[in-house]
């Protein structure tokens, strides 16, 4: 026995769980363009790849409307989190089963700061597109088909008086 009351070795070990803590905080932000090279490779900005650390994932966006890249700890909560959704609901098999065909895990930049992103998600993803913007997406980076990323940013713009309009209620608290 180490000596320690039952009930406080279990809170503690909940505590130092590596698992159950959370992951450290990364922050993603500002934006770049760049082009795929012939053989679906891209440069991610040092700054992107410092946070992204020596190993990360590579996987579609929640909306599978872009290419998402997150360090291994984002990757693990963001499993943990579909884990907990359980696995009985028909739907939520059906996204899962497309969602992880075509995520990567254990990926990482090869000597010039290049990452493969794989076949089947570039094809689906980003089609045939070589131009793409990378960028911050808070807990992630996002990469998008420059002709997608300008799409987008026509829509905020159509959508950013109501936006805003919104913005202002919460903080008002209605």
């Amino acid at each position: 026995m180490d000596g320690k009351n039952p009930e406080e070795k279990d809170r503690n070990t909940a505590a130092d769980d590596p698992a159950v803590q959370e992951p450290p905080r990364v922050r993603f932000i500002g934006s770049f363009n760049h082009s795929l090279d012939s053989k679906g490779r891209l440069v991610i900005p040092q700054t992107f790849r410092e946070k992204l650390g020596e190993k990360f994932c590579i996987a579609p966006s929640f909306d599978f409307q872009s290419i998402a890249v997150y360090p291994t700890p984002m990757w693990e909560k963001r499993n943990q989190s579909y884990e907990r959704l359980g696995n009985l609901n028909p739907a939520l098999n059906r996204y899962l089963e497309q969602f992880y065909a075509l995520s990567f895990d254990d990926q990482s930049c090869d000597g010039q700061g290049r990452i493969l992103l794989p076949a089947g998600i570039r094809t689906k993803i980003l089609q045939e597109e070589r131009d793409v913007e990378i960028t911050g997406a808070n807990d992630h980076v996002r990469i998008v088909s420059a002709a997608a990323s300008r799409s987008g940013w026509d829509s905020f713009r159509a959508e950013l008086p109501g936006l805003l309009e919104m913005i202002a209620s919460l903080e008002r608290g209605e």
